[in-house]
């Protein structure tokens, strides 16, 4: 008794199962109980692949080849009857039958654990056939072409790029910058997409901290406009604004632990500090009987990924590296810190990974530890700035005093432990 290859077998039945568990329980109460397979048929189907997917077996391809033509067949007739019967044309339950034949002879070939794997999967795509239906109903153009870009850039840019350092001073790796760029926009991705679905239904302090992974500008614009019209919940919009803004701690904490993470040891009593601030305001707000279920109006994010957008990003991390190595080279430390205060102005992504990738290679760690804390302490400062000019004393008062604040405490964290 072959105890492996039994196993292999109550795999690929196993496996069957699964996915017909969800076909049966779709079809269960469909026109009248009429189905082209269900629970058992699924089931034979994985068992058949893997009996003639059996190791050894002679002529085993032929025979797996001739009974996948053989169900092919079954298939086109059980679908011709239950389409002329019931009225319905999909084809999603004959291509899951395919599927679980080809997966039956992959648990049996070698791969249970995979095959497994993917029927789970294939179950789950059809269990989700309602979501998927609403998320294609509710998906707007841009939004679509948003996610085949980014799938674009995952797929076939990355790949293609060169994977080795070039140029002056070795600072640019091709492959590298395709990652980060990647990185940068699935973040902003995930959040425009969380205001999307979650956004200002959720009230203030939800929309601030989704929309503040895609663009906390946008957020800080939206709250300082809101604020002129509801000049009671200046202080609400206010801290908003100010934990939209502190969302730039998660994201740099991703993007160096992505790139460098051992900097994080060094970097986190600044980065903790820059958010506690925002934090202890919304939890005094909140003590205070603060009604965040208020919604701040229409937050305009910005389309989440634009391949201009992406290709700009990625001309920006080729630039940067080559001017902060150049302005060490050439200025010395100050430069390093002049080149990161400008870009910090701007964007703090950018001028982040190109810091921590850099460092410990072509840049002293420390002098790269500071750098990244000047841009995020520049950055939280323009987004003071912003507030107040847009929204007035009341901004003033409550979005700028947080992160005035905030940045005060940082500068001195990063003073007593970067020196």
């Amino acid at each position: 008794m072959n105890e492996e290859l039994l196993h292999r077998l109550a795999v690929a039945l196993g496996l069957g199962l699964i996915v017909g568990l969800e076909r049966a329980w779709k079809t269960r109460a469909e026109h009248g109980g009429v189905r082209p397979a269900g629970f058992r048929t699924f089931g034979l189907a994985g068992l058949l692949g893997g009996a003639l997917a059996i190791p050894g077996l002679p002529g085993s391809l032929p025979w797996l080849t001739a009974g996948l033509l053989v169900l092919g067949v079954l298939v086109v007739r059980a679908y011709a009857a239950s389409a002329s019967q019931t009225g319905d044309s999909g084809l999603t339950t004959e291509l899951a039958l395919l599927t679980t034949y080809g997966l039956g002879a992959a648990a049996v070939s070698g791969y249970p654990v995979e095959a497994v794997a993917a029927a789970v999967l294939v179950a789950l795509l059809l269990g989700l056939k309602p979501e998927f239906h609403h998320v294609v109903e509710t998906l707007e153009r841009r939004e679509l072409l948003a996610t085949l870009q980014l799938f674009l850039i995952a797929a076939v840019l990355v790949p293609l790029l060169p994977a080795r350092d070039m140029g002056p001073w070795q600072a640019i790796n091709p492959r590298t910058v395709g990652l980060l760029v990647l990185l940068i926009a699935g973040l902003s991705y995930i959040g425009y997409f969380a205001v999307r679905v979650l956004g200002p239904r959720q009230g203030l302090l939800l929309t601030a901290l989704l929309g503040g992974l895609s663009s906390s500008t946008a957020i800080t614009v939206a709250y300082a406009r809101r604020s002129k019209a509801l000049v009671a919940r200046a202080p609400l919009l206010g801290t908003g604004i100010a934990l939209a803004a502190a969302t730039m701690v998660p994201r740099v904490v991703v993007e160096v632990a992505a790139v460098n993470w051992p900097l994080l040891g060094e970097l986190a009593p600044t980065l903790l500090a820059l958010m506690f601030i925002p934090l202890m305001a919304v939890a005094a707000a909140t003590i205070f009987g603060a009604r965040w279920v208020v919604e701040p109006g229409e937050v305009k994010l910005d389309n989440p990924l634009q391949l201009r957008t992406a290709l700009a990003f990625g001309l920006l991390l080729s630039v940067i590296p080559l001017a902060a190595a150049g302005a060490e080279r050439w200025v010395g430390e100050a430069g390093v810190y002049a080149t990161a205060l400008i870009a910090g102005l701007a964007d703090v992504d950018a001028i982040t990974l190109s810091l921590a990738r850099a460092a410990g290679r072509s840049m002293d760690a420390v002098i790269a530890e500071r750098a990244i804390v000047v841009a995020v302490l520049a950055n939280t400062a323009v987004k003071a700035a912003l507030a107040a000019s847009i929204g007035g004393v009341p901004m003033l008062r409550w979005a700028s005093s947080i992160l005035l604040a905030a940045l005060l405490v940082g500068a001195a964290t990063a003073i007593v432990t970067l020196g």
